[in-house]
């Protein structure tokens, strides 16, 4: 069994989105306590637009539920029950599916983007790295990498994406006539950051100032782009020289509070600040927006920027659609056939059987050559074999028909 709990951009806003980020610390001692309520395994996906939580386990050894498993997210989080309404369930092929298209970029805000791609193998990584996966979900997550990969290489959804930093960047040049000449301060030193570092640079800015909690990674990434870095700790003396300030960070809380910004702005003379935060967690409070001539959008806000640039592209859904149904039979396809295997093993063990008894009279008796007669036993057994697992996958729809297997296993004296 495989289930999927989640919410994203489109069922829950941030600030509900924001209670359920986790981190790789989170992960490691959330999933155990799924494994104590009887899960085989999991992979947990947490973005700035969704947290997702995929898991497996044997209904027929544990008495696992949604209820349940929604109660122990909750009860972590410590949050307000009612907001089990921002959450979706997917069952069976529904998380097949549902995990193609986000691999795909068809569920993401900005369709087609490829960040998610990266998003999803690090969520992977980590359950890998701790022992956290199932056999079926690293099955499930490879094939998710491999349909990904067809939608974007069969059809052209990827072509002209946009992702949400470039849309931050969109923003920002339309909200700021002369964004080439404005000093920009980011904070994060990320793939996030660095993404929209680089988008900045297309509009023709060059005045780039990076402050990050690990201040070696600042520097890192300022010598690729010619960037000075400034230790995080200089975080108010920034907003007094730059005019842009874009966040994008692992914080869970906020860096930057109403009292900061009201204070750099009586130095700045209450000139203009413009922040973007793409950090979920929000790394900036959301009432540094109540003072006069400050600026702030997050992620929700950029949604209608990305929208801009769909027309182009909707056509392809439909193609690639297509495309990750026929994975997600296939993906079937082989789950049910696993059902098959006990059934499988004991009809090979039960002619196998008969072939080594009869074998055994014949040379008790001296009438034939025993490795003659054994070659010949053998093929007998095999076509029998082969015909009857033919007949068993029919007959069971490829492993879907538990109630046919049962018979089967019956038929040979199985439980």
């Amino acid at each position: 069994m495989i289930e999927l709990l989640g919410l994203n951009h489109k069922s829950a806003p941030i600030e509900v989105r924001e209670k359920f980020v986790f981190c790789e610390e989170d992960i490691k001692r959330f999933v155990p306590m799924l494994k104590e309520k009887g899960i085989l395994g999991a992979v947990i996906l947490s973005t700035c637009n969704r947290t997702e939580i995929y898991v497996e386990f044997d209904r027929s050894k544990h008495n696992f539920s949604f209820d349940l498993f929604e109660e122990t997210l909750l009860d972590y989080r410590k949050v307000d029950k009612n907001l089990r309404s921002h959450f979706y369930r997917k069952s069976h092929d529904e998380v097949v599916r549902h995990l193609f298209h986000v691999v795909s970029g068809l569920d993401s805000m900005a369709l087609g983007e490829y960040q998610i791609v990266g998003q999803v193998k690090d969520a992977f990584n980590i359950s890998d790295k701790h022992n956290l996966l199932s056999p079926l979900l690293n099955r499930l997550f490879n094939k998710a990498f491999e349909a990904g990969k067809k939608v974007r290489t069969d059809t052209c959804i990827s072509k002209g994406a946009v992702s949400i930093s470039y849309a931050a960047v969109d923003l920002a040049s339309k909200k700021l006539s002369n964004l080439e000449s404005q000093k920009v301060l980011l904070i994060g030193a990320g793939q996030t950051s660095e993404l929209t570092l680089q988008n900045l640079i297309t509009k023709g800015c060059d005045k780039f100032t990076i402050v990050n909690r690990t201040y070696e990674n600042a520097v890192e990434i300022a010598a690729k782009y010619k960037a000075k870095a400034v230790d995080i700790c200089m975080l108010e003396d920034l907003m007094l020289v730059n005019n842009i300030v874009i966040s994008s960070t692992a914080s869970k809380k906020a860096l930057i509070t109403k009292e900061m910004v009201e204070k750099a702005m009586k130095l700045r003379n209450n000139e203009p600040l413009f922040f973007v935060d793409l950090s979920v967690p929000r790394n900036i409070a959301h009432d540094v927006a109540e003072i006069e001539n400050v600026f702030v959008y997050d992620v929700d806000d950029l949604s209608n920027m990305v929208d801009d640039t769909l027309e182009m592209r909707r056509g392809e859904i439909c193609a690639a659609e297509a495309i990750i149904e026929e994975l997600v039979i296939d993906f079937g396809n082989w789950v049910h056939s696993r059902n098959l295997i006990p059934t499988i093993q004991t009809i090979q063990n039960y002619f196998q059987d008969i072939h080594k008894t009869e074998i055994e009279n014949l040379m008790s008796l001296n009438l034939v050559d025993y490795s003659k007669a054994s070659r010949y036993g053998e093929q007998i057994t095999c076509k029998l074999i082969h015909k009857m697992i033919t007949n068993v996958k029919s007959f069971t729809d490829n492993g879907r028909k538990m109630e046919n297997i049962h018979l089967v296993n019956q038929l040979f004296n199985q439980n």
